[in-house]
């Protein structure tokens, strides 16, 4: 089978080079190679010179070995106004490494853009995305947070057990258009199995503003009395849940004139926010947390740091700059 995404060395040029001189043809040299057949002719029709009196094209070794190298040093994709350019190189890296906000290529475009308002000198968000993939960037692939990708296990569930819902097309428009603050979403991030300690997860819906609560005890009583004892601090006028048994006691809330939500079954992407947060959250919390093990101080720290890491969807403000 031949090699996916490997580039030619000096050394297969050289055997392309020998093998047109004997007369092989392009596909036998693949085989050769162990390359596919559309590489060598398209290997040989960009990397070609003209060396002869007769004008006709001629391939050879070292000068297609040359016209390949400066074709990549050259190209878009190599992002050389990054590469070129040691201020923007070490702007980018300054705000990779910093520890008070979640690093994102668009956040980072932004705040170079800012500071370049007289000399012009903008920078998109792709280029920066190209940089990562250039050789340059290998030295630096430790100051990006890794994405885990992890997949639930759906269960059955007896959704009936869970009554007196409201559906969410009989939510506010205030709180569907995001007009006014007030209006949560909340969703658990449980444990390693066999360990009790969990996190309650709520976001506001107008300011992306998180809070982060560490639980011992999931049942959906305790869950409600603590989402009750945080409006004493937070005004909650709305909380959009999903359809796990955690929230079945949700009536609670309603006898302090707290209004729940519910979405349908298996479509949490009704509350995306939510979604998104607990997605952040497990960058750095992973799947295999133990959260027996992670302090109150930890956690606080870790929503501070979301908090006041700028949103491209907020303007590019953050979640804290936009509460009051």
């Amino acid at each position: 089978m031949a090699n996916k995404h490997t580039h030619l060395t000096i050394f297969d040029r050289q055997t392309i080079e020998i093998q047109l001189k004997r007369g092989i043809k392009k596909y036998e040299i693949a085989k050769i190679l162990n390359k596919h057949k559309s590489t060598i002719s398209r290997e040989i029709k960009l990397n070609s010179v003209v060396k002869n009196w007769k004008k006709k094209n001629q391939y050879l070794a070292k000068e297609a070995h040359l016209k390949a190298y400066l074709r990549r040093y050259y190209c878009k994709k190599q992002s050389m106004k990054i590469n070129m350019n040691s201020k923007l190189r070490l702007f980018i890296i300054y705000h990779l490494r910093r520890k008070d906000i979640i690093p994102s290529p668009k956040v980072i475009a932004k705040l170079w853009n800012k500071t370049q308002a007289e000399k012009k000198n903008y920078i998109s968000h792709t280029s920066i995305y190209s940089w990562f993939e250039t050789w340059m960037w290998n030295k630096y692939k430790d100051l990006l947070l890794y994405k885990y990708k992890w997949y639930k296990k759906v269960k059955a569930i007896k959704w009936s057990r869970i009554i007196w819902r409201i559906w969410l097309d009989k939510r506010p428009e205030e709180a569907n258009n995001r007009t006014k603050q007030w209006h949560f979403e909340a969703d658990l991030i449980v444990s390693k199995k066999w360990f009790k300690w969990s996190l309650l997860t709520l976001i506001d819906r107008k300011t992306r503003l998180p809070r982060i609560f560490k639980l011992k005890d999931k049942s959906s009583k305790n869950i409600m009395n603590l989402i009750s004892s945080i409006k004493q601090e937070v005004w909650i006028k709305s909380v959009t849940f999903d359809n796990w048994m955690e929230f079945a006691k949700h009536q609670l809330l309603n006898d302090i004139w707290i209004d729940t939500y519910f979405c349908e079954a298996y479509h949490s992407r009704e509350k995306w926010s939510i979604e998104n947060l607990n997605r952040i959250i497990r960058r750095f919390f992973p799947k295999w947390t133990i959260f027996d093990y992670v302090s109150k101080k930890e956690i606080r720290s870790i929503c501070n740091i979301i908090a006041d890491t700028p949103r491209e969807i907020l303007d590019f403000l953050s979640p804290n700059q936009l509460h009051f």
